[in-house]
């Protein structure tokens, strides 16, 4: 009988640790999560160069974006995250957990998004405005993110080797 109740408990703490960081983001008078959105690509890159150009725009326009710090690194495709001198200031506190989530890998654009100032999901490669508007959103409004997080990107191209 005690194992079988000792099982429930269980499952509901489990449960109620998945539930808790939406309500408590979700809920009135809750302090809203501070949201950073690092964009690191250069010239070199036409996929950088072309989400900067059309993409960047329609994001720069939405309340989400208004509401968040965005920083652009320039970042050249032959380099993983640059080196903290090259940082902007504000970056500068994240360049252990960036090198962490990107792996070392090398290659443009990378994307993190660090919520708290913490990374909350890291790729590589563009998305639409409007999916890194959904993204923003989900966290500020504590619903369920729309793609599967990424903490540390994969030494093989295009995997994630520790999800969220």
């Amino acid at each position: 009988m005690h194992a079988a109740r000792l099982k429930i408990f269980c499952a509901a703490c489990l449960l109620a640790a998945g539930i808790m960081p939406a309500w408590t983001q979700a809920r009135p008078g809750a302090t809203p999560p501070v949201v950073h959105v690092v964009y690191m690509g250069g010239d070199d890159c036409p996929p950088c160069k072309a989400w900067r150009e059309s993409e960047l725009p329609k994001l720069e326009k939405t309340a989400a974006f208004k509401s968040i710090r965005f920083t652009y690194v320039l970042k050249s495709i032959r380099s993983a995250v640059p080196a903290r001198f090259f940082l902007p200031l504000e970056v500068r506190p994240y360049k252990e957990q960036l090198d962490e989530a990107s792996a070392g890998r090398t290659g443009s654009p990378h994307f993190a998004l660090l919520v708290n100032g913490v990374v909350h999901d890291y790729y590589f490669g563009t998305r639409s405005a409007a999916s890194v508007e959904e993204m923003i959103l989900a966290v500020q409004h504590g619903d369920p993110y729309p793609f599967t997080r990424c903490l540390k990107l994969s030494s093989v191209a295009g995997q994630c080797a520790v999800k969220g």
